[in-house]
């Protein structure tokens, strides 16, 4: 009888990772990866990695909470906060660890060290894309590892929007996005940079168009989503191709809060977004219809969270509540705001939870928080691509 060890190698690293691309969770994913080295080979490829993330979008995140910023009555003197997700004991340890405040960051011009005029531009995997109040400078920060990297500076032109995104298989590669105004003109153009690079690319632009509506991006699938002002369109940049383009929004999606999502590795031509009208959770997809456009259709909806939401507020069901507009989702939760409260909503279960009570901070300013899996001793590799 051959050993297991030359049986699991005439299998070969293709067929592996077709096996464990099956796996239902990432700790199944862990489990196997930890069972012998050349699991864990496979395992720590960086390409597969990025397809098993792709693949189970709601699980392999790890959701800390919401990461938001509440106003100070001294000008530039607020810091991130975050706020926790659930009640577990290891979330509260990973977060003890970590300097939300932001203090590792150096203080140029501030020898007193009074307050950190940065603002959040974007927070993905636990990265966060910050701009300096003072200088403009824009930095790259990880709350966690307590690293950063500084960006150089942009290209000429107003800049109106911002995006962070993250790679799939290395936690420390990142793409950075700005979307810039031309002075005098109606055009927005497109600059990328590359943690491998830092260096600022053009790509392109788009004639006659309005300004960003003010929300920060939405993404999914390697694209990036900014709504425009008005709320009939949105401008849609593709990473993978670079490809800028302007979308068509739904009558019924003009005047909602939404975000986009992902929806398992199909779905070429399509485009989900999460809503919520009359108090119900709304997934839609909007597919190809050939001519340029999306044609939608309802995809899922739950229960009304109508009664809950007021329980939790305290406020008199026979008073009008304002339903929860949605903050963003992530790792298979949507966080929503009504009146001052926050909740979120765990999309497998439709439980809802009160985060806080109490939050004045504005909504565009309130970040999901997730931190990358699998963890990061698993030491991603480009083996294999």
């Amino acid at each position: 009888m051959a050993p297991a060890a030359a049986t699991i190698a005439v299998l070969g690293d293709d067929i592996l990772q077709e096996v464990f691309i099956l796996l239902p969770t990432p700790a199944d994913l862990l489990r196997a990866a930890l069972a012998c080295q050349p699991f864990l080979r496979v395992a720590r490829s960086a390409a597969f990695l990025r397809r098993f993330r792709r693949r189970h979008p709601s699980t392999c995140p790890v959701i800390l909470g919401c990461l938001l910023y509440r106003p100070s009555k001294r000008r530039g003197a607020s810091a991130p906060y975050l706020l926790p997700a659930d009640l577990l004991r290891a979330t509260h340890r990973t977060i003890e660890g970590g300097d939300f405040a932001l203090s590792f960051l150096p203080r140029r011009g501030r020898p007193d060290g009074a307050g950190i005029p940065c603002r959040l531009l974007d927070c993905r995997n636990g990265s966060l894309l910050l701009r300096d109040g003072a200088s403009g400078e824009l930095a790259v920060a990880d709350p966690l590892t307590r690293r950063w990297v500084s960006l150089p500076a942009l290209p000429g032109g107003r800049r109106v929007g911002y995006a962070l995104v993250p790679d799939d298989g290395d936690s420390s590669a990142f793409k950075a996005v700005c979307i810039s105004r031309r002075a005098g003109t109606t055009e927005l153009r497109a600059f990328l940079l590359s943690s491998a690079e830092l260096r600022w690319d053009d790509l392109g632009g788009l004639a006659q168009q309005p300004n960003l509506a003010g929300s920060r991006a939405m993404q999914a699938k390697r694209s990036l989503y900014w709504k425009l002002m008005g709320g009939r369109h949105m401008v849609a940049l593709n990473t993978a191709t670079m490809e800028l383009t302007v979308l068509a929004l739904p009558p019924f999606l003009r005047e909602q809060s939404f975000d986009v999502i992902e929806k398992g590795e199909d779905g070429a031509g399509k485009l989900w977004v999460l809503t919520m009208r009359g108090f119900c959770i709304e997934v839609w997809v909007g597919e190809d219809d050939g001519a340029g456009g999306l044609t939608w259709t309802l995809l899922e909806k739950s229960v009304r969270f109508r009664t809950a939401m007021q329980a939790m507020i305290g406020s008199d069901p026979f008073h009008h509540t304002p339903q929860g507009d949605v903050i963003g989702v992530a790792a298979g939760v949507v966080f929503l705001r009504s009146c001052s409260c926050l909740f979120s909503i765990h999309l497998e279960t439709m439980k809802m939870t009160r985060l806080s009570m109490v939050e004045d901070c504005p909504s565009p300013l309130i970040y999901p928080y997730t931190i990358a899996w699998p963890l990061a001793f698993l030491n991603p590799t480009e083996q294999g691509m």
